[in-house]
């Protein structure tokens, strides 16, 4: 038995760039880069190349933060294309950096409860610490948080939100989107590295793959 509670699912667009052959790890605000250990375990056995993005968990600066994750995926490739896996605030630095990008090669992006809309945390850190933080100063703004939600059309989506969340809360995608959406039983934190989470994403990056 599925452990969704509601899924929207369309059929994402073939992949243009190749077979994946790496895929970056992007973490959230204030979230160690171990924290996505499992998810790294789980796609290496599937993909040589899995890295955790190095960035810093709070104090970004967020224009150099895109601008590195930019220039990373326009690398010059000769096969092969990148995929991104996001949690939390990762995912909106994901997203920037895509749209930034004149050409790039990623063909498929995964996002794990993204940043979009501010959940109660936030909201709460926002009227404490206004701007200073500069992670803050972005979930606590709708217009900015939501920016890029749809990122790139051509760009395979999967899209998970968890439904005990206190840091995000879920975003309607547009109805032209061909992101597949899942809601999940699980937390903000939990979502990342629970086993039917990991499995769902291992489906979507590798479908030819033999997943137990």
């Amino acid at each position: 038995m599925s452990n969704d509670l509601t899924s929207k699912e369309s059929t994402p667009p073939d992949d243009p760039q190749g077979k994946i052959d790496k895929v970056l790890l992007i973490p959230g605000f204030c979230e160690p880069p171990l924290f996505l250990w499992p998810l790294k375990v789980s796609l290496q056995r599937h993909c040589d190349d899995v890295q955790l993005w190095p960035d810093r968990m709070i104090f970004r600066n967020l224009e150099k933060s895109v601008a590195r994750l930019q220039s990373t995926l326009q690398e010059h490739r000769s096969s092969g294309s990148i995929a991104l896996v996001t949690h939390s605030f990762g995912d909106w630095i994901a997203r920037r950096a895509i749209t930034e990008s004149r050409s790039h090669h990623v063909s498929s992006l995964v996002s794990i409860a993204p940043v979009m809309q501010a959940g109660i945390v936030p909201d709460l850190l926002h009227h404490a610490t206004g701007n200073v933080i500069p992670e803050i100063a972005v979930m606590g703004d709708p217009l900015r948080a939501n920016c890029d939600a749809d990122v790139d059309a051509n760009v395979r989506r999967l899209v998970i939100w968890a439904n005990i969340d206190m840091y995000v809360r879920p975003v309607e995608l547009d109805e032209n989107s061909a992101a597949t959406v899942h809601h999940l039983v699980g937390s903000h934190l939990t979502v990342a590295m629970q086993p039917n989470s990991l499995r769902l994403i291992t489906q979507f990056l590798f479908p030819t793959s033999d997943i137990p």
